[in-house]
């Protein structure tokens, strides 16, 4: 591998029994810390209530908290799901926590997974992906500027948050649409698949999005890896419950591991020569804040330092 793409961190806060609020002091720390391990980017995933998959109902909120504990490192709602959302408050939110991180927002829109949460917003989960297109569209035209009833505009205006608008999708129709949109593509495996099909399904998608993306449109994929000075280590810090629920939702065989074969795992990714960034996440396994940061040091100094050495090696012999 003589080029990678870009790396960040994608997080969860997914501990249910952990005091949620030390893990948002938690979770800003850890942004802190990938900044300081010279990541690019810090993304945060977005649930109501008590769920175990996640425990940021307002991530635009929490990023914005962020963005005053650090200066370049980019960070990213993974994802707001605008279903549930007024329009011009998710704008009128997003172009504050922008303004605050002075352009390093990252505006990641989804139709939402928890069929449960959607009662209590009232609205109905049969009719998401119509209300999400809608919703959308409405987000995209208030945050152009658009009048929005007696000369009303957004205010501050969003300036280029448009260009940093993200869409989550693994079918490559719709990922060929959110090309021609102008957004960027966070890629999403299915349950439905095994692995293999979503990797087939993720192929077909990067090529539906860049026949119909601009140069400056970006892929982004996410990995789960946790590495440990022994494989046996990282699994028992992952859990097999956590390895098999990875597994049943057709992700594949997680990266938890010595820092060797995840080095492997990394050089022998074929999909991740196709995006421009891979966010490095640990869910479904549940990390205090010092494992997480231990496994970052280790991912940073034992896995992309030594292969970025070897890519800048063959560069130069080349």
């Amino acid at each position: 591998m003589t080029w990678l793409p870009e790396f960040g961190i994608f997080f969860r806060l997914n501990d249910t029994e952990a005091d949620p609020v030390q893990q948002y002091h938690d979770g800003l720390d850890l942004i802190a810390y990938a900044e300081e391990l010279g990541l690019g980017s810090a993304w945060v995933t977005s649930h109501h209530f008590r769920s175990d998959k996640g425990t940021i109902a307002s991530p635009l909120v929490f990023l914005a908290a962020a963005s005053q504990r650090t200066d370049r490192i980019r960070l990213g709602a993974g994802v707001v799901v605008v279903t549930l959302e007024n329009p011009i408050r998710v704008a009128e939110d997003a172009v504050i926590a922008d303004a605050l991180s002075r352009g390093r927002l990252q505006l990641g829109l989804g139709s939402g997974l928890e069929d449960w949460a959607f009662g209590p917003f009232g609205v109905d989960w049969d009719e998401r992906l119509r209300v999400y297109a809608d919703k959308t569209a409405a987000l995209r035209s208030i945050l152009d500027g658009d009048d929005l009833g007696g000369g009303r505009h957004l205010y501050p205006p969003a300036g280029d948050l448009p260009n940093r608008l993200w869409r989550v999708a693994s079918d490559p129709a719709e990922a060929a649409r959110i090309g021609s949109a102008g957004d960027n593509l966070l890629l999403r495996s299915s349950k439905a698949l095994s692995f293999e099909g979503n990797l087939e399904r993720h192929s077909a998608a990067i090529d539906g999005f860049r026949e119909h993306a601009g140069p400056d449109q970006r892929i982004a994929a996410s990995r789960t890896v946790i590495v440990a000075e022994s494989t046996a280590a990282a699994r028992e810090l992952a859990g097999e419950k956590a390895i098999d629920l990875h597994l049943s939702n057709g992700n594949g065989e997680p990266w938890f591991g010595d820092p060797e074969l995840v080095r492997e795992r990394l050089r022998n990714d074929s999909e991740l020569r196709l995006v421009d960034e891979v966010l490095l996440q640990v869910a479904p396994a549940k990390l205090t804040l010092a494992q997480w940061k231990r496994n970052l040091a280790l991912i940073v100094s034992e896995v992309l330092d030594p292969v970025r050495d070897e890519g800048d090696r063959f560069a130069r012999v080349s």
